[in-house]
């Protein structure tokens, strides 16, 4: 591909084993700028994806990428493919660790035709643009979103949490280089240590975003700006795999937030792209991931009326 993408994801995507009590999947594609970049590709936004593997990387992992129409030439080599594994206990709880790492990614990394995209999301799994190289890599784009699940939030490997004075500091440190933010609730109690989604934005907004977006999975989501606060319930859904709910809700909203620039609709039409998603199960698979059109008609059955 040859013209600007509208949208780059910024991250390491991972080979990744994830550990049941009773099973065991893998290796399978993950990570949030994998999910998100084929999620957005799906809906037809023009979709660029910024990584580096090595050549530990299976090719039929790679394939959902292509499967979506994501432009790859920002996909760069190193010595080794970031691995991670997902491991959940029988009360549904989960830890991650990274056996491997790939090299961080700097602004050199992004290739000539993506400069000057519409939005630059950064959604790394654990530092993967190492927070001093975070200007550079905003600055190529009009629009900067983050995940703060890589800094300070629940993606962050112990031994970079360990190494961190502060997890307030390096978040919201993060933070002010960008115009919206998003985090889990849970990443929002691994940084700041209490429950209270309303304070958290409140800190992350001082910072200087314009939007903080706050997912809380079957609860739904909660949207901020400056003077506004808006509730997007959760839709009715049978929920078969919530594993990349919350990647999925962040690429139908920028897919959104693309066309409309209007923060509450925004977060509705995530909220209908990750309904759609977590009703089936399979991981990073194009054909998992909704069209444009399947998520309209979501919106009209639920949030339309």
């Amino acid at each position: 591909m040859s013209s600007t993408p509208e949208l780059i994801c910024v991250g390491h995507i991972v080979r990744e084993m994830i550990y049941f009590p009773d099973e065991t999947k893998g290796p399978v594609l993950g990570s949030p700028p994998a999910y998100s970049s084929v999620a957005t590709g799906r809906q037809g936004v023009k979709t660029g994806l910024v990584t580096k593997v090595g050549p530990d990387m299976p090719a039929e992992l790679m394939k959902p990428f292509a499967d979506a129409g994501v432009d790859t030439s920002g996909v760069g080599s190193c010595e080794k493919t970031t691995a991670s594994e997902l491991i959940y206990n029988r009360e549904g709880n989960k830890e991650i660790r990274y056996p491997a790492k790939a090299d961080p990614i700097k602004a050199a990394d992004i290739p000539q035709p993506f400069r000057g995209c519409r939005i630059v999301y950064v959604c790394t799994m654990d530092n993967d643009v190492l927070p001093g190289d975070i200007p550079g890599v905003v600055a190529l784009g009009q629009v900067s979103a983050v995940d703060l699940g890589g800094y300070g939030g629940v993606h962050m490997s112990k031994a970079n949490r360990d190494a961190t004075p502060s997890l307030v500091d390096l978040a919201c440190g993060v933070s002010k280089h960008f115009n919206i933010v998003k985090a889990s609730d849970e990443d929002a109690i691994s940084i700041f240590g209490w429950d209270d989604p309303d304070r958290a934005a409140s800190e992350v907004l001082a910072c200087g975003p314009d939007v903080v977006v706050i997912t809380a999975g079957s609860k739904g989501a909660l949207v901020y700006a400056k003077n506004n606060k808006w509730i997007v319930p959760p839709l009715p859904i049978k929920a078969i795999d919530t594993t990349g709910g919350g990647d999925t809700f962040m690429a139908g909203f920028l897919a959104e937030y693309l066309r409309s620039s209007d923060a509450q609709r925004s977060a509705q039409w995530g909220s209908a792209t990750a309904a759609c998603v977590i009703e089936q199960t399979g991981g990073v698979r194009a054909d998992r991931m909704p069209t444009h059109e399947q998520v309209k008609a979501r919106m009209e059955r639920n949030y339309e009326r």
